[in-house]
């Protein structure tokens, strides 16, 4: 691989937008594998330990744990009073993908709520912009 490929691959920007999708699609991924393994009449159903059953269960492990290390990568180069807040934008792209790939509702207050995430990642993003000038 290249120097170039792999610098671009450490921009903690990226390192963090790679987070926010993982963490993401952890999400969704543990609502499948949830779903598809929910039986009542198990007596072990409370602990959610039928789910490791799920194919869907592990991929969102695994995502998890990939999310884990590229907040972990994003850390060492963003101050967290950065990267924390930039990366909350999970707060919108769940309720998105869960209205979008399981079909669930989203009711007038959440998208209000969803808005309110959006314009607070707007103000945020102004400071962020001027810190990655200076990195």
């Amino acid at each position: 691989m290249s120097r170039t490929f792999l610098r671009r691959l450490a921009n903690p920007w990226l390192q963090l937008t790679i987070c926010v999708l993982l963490a993401t699609a952890a999400e969704i991924f543990l609502k499948l594998g949830a779903e598809a393994t929910a039986d009542s009449t198990n007596s072990w159903s409370w602990t959610g330990l039928p789910g490791l059953r799920s194919g869907w269960v592990w991929c969102g492990i695994i995502a998890s744990v990939i999310s884990l290390f590229n907040w972990l990568a994003t850390l060492k180069k963003l101050p967290l009073t950065v990267a924390f807040p930039v990366g909350n934008v999970v707060h919108i792209l769940v309720p998105l993908s869960s209205w979008i790939f399981l079909g669930e509702a989203i009711l007038p207050e959440r998208w209000i709520g969803i808005t309110l995430v959006l314009i607070g990642l707007m103000i945020i993003a102004q400071p962020a912009a001027r810190l990655e000038e200076k990195l």
